[in-house]
């Protein structure tokens, strides 16, 4: 039976990540909630492009290289899922913004930048690690294949996990950090795009439908 204090933790956490994300601490009980597989419908993809347009090691990308996507997407699928990190707090946002390195320059930020000193880094959904490595923009970086999307983590300290691994939702996969040239401090970068299209999207959308899900089954 689920006690007052912890309905509501989890009633303030839903709030917090739906309209502000600012910060949580995940309990172990959250990892690995009740779901179903992780097959892509295709019939939910915008398929309007079809090839990658900018290299997903790196945190910038050109503005139609982007698409926006709803909680319903996944809902349809329903998979298990966890919080990549057991505090959530957004320090850069997914879009426009000014470059964080030259100040001057306005690019589009590809996913978000989570507040993460050399903390563990979980996957949010069951999965299959498709690439794992370092790269000069991104650092050591580990990219996890979800069926419906790939999630891509940067600027790692320490990748736990290697390629064609498979890993469950909540399962450690690296230790954040401040790898790569395109980084002004320790934290983890997160972009999420379409599988079928290279496609990325607000990761922030995801982080909602998981909050939902943890909220439902807590």
């Amino acid at each position: 039976m689920i006690n007052f204090e912890s309905r509501f933790r989890a009633i303030i956490f839903f709030s917090i990540i739906c309209f502000s994300i600012s910060c949580f601490a995940q309990e172990k009980s959250y990892f690995n909630t009740i779901g179903k597989t992780d097959k892509m419908h295709k019939s939910i993809i915008n398929k309007d492009n079809d090839k990658f347009i900018q290299d997903t090691n790196s945190d910038t990308i050109e503005q139609d290289s982007i698409t926006e996507v709803s909680i319903e997407t996944f809902k349809i699928i329903r998979p298990k899922v966890s919080l990549p990190l057991k505090a959530i707090h957004i320090n850069s946002p997914f879009g426009k913004r000014t470059d964080p390195i030259n100040r001057k320059s306005t690019k589009v930020h590809n996913g978000i930048d989570l507040r993460a000193k050399f903390e563990n880094v979980y996957a949010m959904l069951p999965g299959t690690v498709v690439d794992a490595g370092s790269s000069e923009n991104g650092g050591n970086y580990v990219k996890i294949q979800h069926g419906i999307c790939i999630c891509i983590y940067l600027h790692l300290s320490k990748i736990i996990v290697q390629q064609g691994q498979h890993v469950s939702a909540g399962q450690k996969v690296a230790i954040s950090g401040n790898s790569g040239k395109r980084t002004t401090g320790p934290h983890l970068h997160i972009s999420c795009k379409w599988s079928d299209n290279g496609k990325y999207f607000d990761p922030k959308v995801l982080l909602g439908y998981i909050a939902e899900e943890l909220v439902k089954n807590s």
